[in-house]
């Protein structure tokens, strides 16, 4: 990031850098919007939300977490040589958090309790995004780290259409 000379933030410089985690994670946020607003809309109309809650469990099961996994192999793995350590520990509490909420979706007792933590699971992993894209690539870049290097060949950080 770059400091203005008002004392504000440039992070226009990051954007590129960012653009292969961007739109990856614009893709699973997208995808995971759709499937908690149905299974939310399903409770809400006194629908079966079962099988959208059985769904939406797999795919945070699979494509969410596995992309958590490898986000937590390559980038928090350069964070740390880099120095970062109390901002990893910061994302791993969110990514920690992130299972938790799985969790409680997949074990969720009514319909209402699922449909609650699909949307406070979704909120977390929106804020998540956030700090990976606002706080920890440029934190990476500053450091020398290419994060589009690091994260090439891994479809799972970089999307469907980047591999």
């Amino acid at each position: 990031m770059n400091q203005t000379t008002n004392g504000s933030t440039d992070t226009q410089s990051a954007l590129p850098v960012a653009a292969p985690t961007h739109a990856h994670h614009a893709e699973l946020w997208s995808e995971l919007s759709r499937r908690e607003a149905a299974l939310v809309n399903a409770v809400a109309g006194g629908e079966d939300y079962e099988p959208l809650r059985r769904e939406l469990v797999a795919f945070l099961r699979g494509e969410v977490l596995h992309h958590l996994q490898t986000e937590e192999m390559v980038l928090y793995n350069a964070a740390r040589g880099a120095g970062a350590h109390a901002l990893v520990d910061a994302l791993e509490l969110d990514h920690y958090s992130l299972v938790r909420l799985v969790d409680h979706i997949d074990q969720a007792t009514t319909g209402l309790d699922a449909a609650l933590s699909a949307r406070a699971l979704t909120v977390l992993f929106v804020l998540r995004i956030e700090k990976e894209e606002g706080v920890l690539v440029p934190t990476l870049t500053a450091a020398g780290v290419d994060v589009s290097t690091l994260i090439a060949g891994r479809p799972e950080m970089q999307g469907s259409d980047q591999h």
